[in-house]
C-alpha cells in the first residue's frame, strides 16, 4: 500500500470496493502486529476517543460481514468495537513502556 494513501473513514468500510477493503484489512492487521506501538481510536461523529491503546486483534466475521477491532486501554480494559462505529485509528506516536 502506498504511504500517501488516504485512509477513508472506517465506518464506510461496507461501501468501499474490495481493493479498498483489502487495503484497510492489511493496515489493521499490521497495527496488531506492531507490538509495542500505541494507537488512538476515534469513534464516528466525534464520539468518545480511546487514546494510547494497544490493538490486540481484528476479527472478520463472514456471516454478519462485520469487522471487529479489539484493543486494550492503558488501564487494562479490553474493548471490542465493530468497524461500523469507528472513524479512524492512528498511531499515537508513543511506544509502550
Amino acid at each position: 500500500m502506498n504511504d500517501k494513501y488516504e485512509m477513508p473513514e472506517l465506518y464506510l468500510y461496507r461501501e468501499l470496493t474490495s481493493n479498498e477493503q483489502l487495503a484497510i484489512n492489511q493496515k489493521l492487521i499490521s497495527y496488531v502486529w506492531d507490538i509495542g506501538s500505541l494507537f488512538n481510536v476515534h469513534m464516528k461523529n466525534n464520539a468518545k476517543s480511546y487514546n494510547l491503546v494497544k490493538l490486540t486483534s481484528i476479527n472478520f466475521e463472514n456471516e454478519a460481514t462485520a469487522v471487529w477491532v479489539h484493543f486494550e486501554t492503558i488501564t487494562g480494559e479490553s474493548i471490542g468495537i465493530p468497524l461500523d462505529f469507528l472513524s479512524k485509528i492512528e498511531l499515537a506516536g508513543q511506544e509502550e513502556i
